[in-house]
């Protein structure tokens, strides 16, 4: 079954090269992040994935893993990265943000 939530295969391509050094005994990495996807987008609980998605076990060990490895943290940069590319954007975002209310107090 495939999921509105699922990558498309564009989607797969630009990130699959992070996960090749690793191996998977059962679950193919695209399969665990669409799980994730879902997960994201629906709010569902980790034990309500749909049985179409690995296990919520197998799907929480390896998020977790990517998280601990920084893996999942570079790949959300280099996409982010790459986004603003493609926007004509500076690669990085700025780091300037404020509150520009005037909080200077009014003397009554």
């Amino acid at each position: 079954m495939v999921y509105a939530s699922d990558l498309t295969d564009a989607q797969w391509q630009r990130i699959k090269f992070f996960f090749a050094r690793q191996t998977f005994r059962k679950h193919s990495p695209r399969h665990i992040i669409n799980a994730l996807l879902y997960l994201s987008k629906t709010g569902c609980q980790w034990r309500f994935l749909p049985v179409a998605y690995p296990p919520w076990q197998t799907v929480y060990y390896h998020f977790r893993r990517w998280i601990r490895s920084g893996l999942w943290t570079r790949m959300l940069r280099a996409l982010r990265r790459a986004a603003r590319l493609r926007a004509g954007r500076h690669p990085s975002p700025s780091v300037a943000t404020g509150d520009h209310r005037d909080h200077r107090q009014s003397k009554r």
